[in-house]
């Protein structure tokens, strides 16, 4: 595929994250999605015979993305463990401000995967990423000595996901820069107390 090919590739990307965020997979269609990228229908269909397979490729830009841009970076932060814990909300506030599509996307696929099982498994996979890189790094600073033994690393990590996924929610569909900023500030200081 040429550059042409892959930039329109991620131009219908962009726009089926903004319609299924939008509206969700139900009421989505192709046609929306194309008049929302600047394409015909068929063009859409060039790349993307489906409105399952655009979907699945929507959800597999947004796990590319926490692996690449937030979880991925993070692993790079050193120093402490609340500092590398922080890092994973940083990443993830550097990468709304780049393009809300993948958050907003990422929230409503979610509740979209309720109403359909055979995407929940993958519409999933962000989450379970950062479950493990919570877990993973919790566990070794336990074991380092860096967090107290008696810490219970499974409901720590639990709350971490959880004040990542309220980020999220409010980041994606709520909040300003500025407001986002004190969240984040205030998340640091939670993430201190926890660890």
């Amino acid at each position: 595929m040429g550059a042409d090919g892959a930039e329109t590739r991620l131009k219908i990307l962009h726009s089926a994250r903004e319609v299924f965020s939008t509206i969700g997979f139900d009421r989505a269609s192709l046609r929306q999605i194309a008049e929302e990228a600047g394409f015909t229908r068929n063009a859409i269909a060039n790349y993307y015979p489906s409105k399952i397979e655009l979907y699945r490729a929507a959800l597999a830009s947004v796990h590319e993305v926490v692996i690449s841009e937030i979880l991925g970076p993070a692993l790079c932060q050193t120093g402490s463990i609340d500092r590398r814990i922080v890092a994973v909300f940083d990443r993830a506030v550097a990468t709304i401000r780049i393009d809300q599509t993948f958050v907003r996307f990422f929230v409503t696929s979610t509740a979209d995967a309720i109403h359909h099982p055979d995407l929940r498994d993958q519409a999933m996979q962000p989450l379970v990423a950062v479950r493990e890189h919570f877990a993973a790094a919790l566990a070794a600073a336990q074991r380092d000595g860096e967090v107290d033994a008696g810490i219970d690393t499974e409901a720590t990590t639990q709350v971490l996901v959880d004040l990542l996924w309220g980020l999220a929610v409010d980041a994606g569909f709520y909040s300003d820069q500025h407001r986002t900023r004190r969240t984040l500030e205030a998340l640091e200081r939670i993430v201190v107390a926890l660890t």
